[in-house]
């Protein structure tokens, strides 16, 4: 699908400010070239108009809502049965317990969805492998992958290591709920296990009070030099092979 950038910058302020967020989860961002940004334009770019989507880690369905909004069909899946209710209200379905012993096979067909997505969720699962091992066939034939992590060897926790820190916190790279942490070859390696290729990798380099989209682009172009230490997060198109 084509996505103009401008327009869905838009559509991500317009959602942003009807759905805030609570404090329970991250709220859906709006600023140019970070992490909603980024995996939006990811998942768009790679989903033909009028395609379907499976989101892994549906949460209450406030980034789900931006692909229905491009015509877009989305299945979720949620552990917190709460906002799995919420994500009901934009899904098609949602299917609600852990992942990691949901019954993919028998729950979804093979050949269904488009693109699947995971942001900012494979963090959370003890076997991010065998998960995605299991969904492989619910693609369709040229369907793709599209992810976010956030990236461990990220600058800021190299100079914490550098002072004998790594101190787990609520949100961030360092989440304490976190159970799995990827640089960018790590995180290759994982979803060649998986059996996906890498097609695209970028990474969001978030600044500080910068929110204008020309300051966004270049830090977002310099950061991409080398993501391998700038990026906070990596968003990931990949193709099963």
């Amino acid at each position: 699908m084509n996505v103009d950038d401008k327009t869905l910058l838009m559509c991500l302020s317009e959602l942003s400010r009807r759905a805030p967020g609570d404090g329970s989860y991250v709220a859906l961002q709006d600023i140019p070239f970070r992490g909603h940004h980024l995996l939006a334009r990811a998942v768009l770019g790679a989903t033909p108009e009028a395609g379907t989507v499976f989101e892994g880690g549906v949460s209450s369905g406030y980034f789900a809502e931006v692909l229905t909004n491009y015509g877009l069909t989305v299945d979720g899946f949620e552990l917190d049965p709460v906002a799995a209710t919420e994500a009901k209200k934009v899904c098609r379905a949602v299917h609600t317990g852990d992942l990691n012993t949901f019954d993919i096979e028998g729950e979804l067909r093979d050949g269904e969805y488009d693109t699947i997505v995971f942001g900012d969720t494979l963090e959370h699962l003890p076997d991010p492998v065998e998960v995605l091992s299991r969904l492989r066939p619910k693609l369709t034939e040229g369907g793709h992958l599209v992810l976010s992590v956030p990236n461990i060897a990220n600058w800021s926790i190299r100079a914490q290591l550098l002072s004998g820190r790594f101190d787990y916190r609520d949100r961030g790279i360092l989440d304490r709920t976190h159970l799995r942490f990827f640089t960018e070859k790590t995180l290759r390696s994982m979803l060649d296990d998986a059996r996906f290729n890498v097609v695209d990798l970028v990474g969001s380099i978030p600044v500080p009070a910068m929110r204008s989209r020309r300051a966004c682009g270049v830090a977002h172009r310099l950061g991409n030099l080398r993501p391998q230490l700038m990026a906070y997060t990596f968003i990931v198109t990949a193709t099963p092979h």
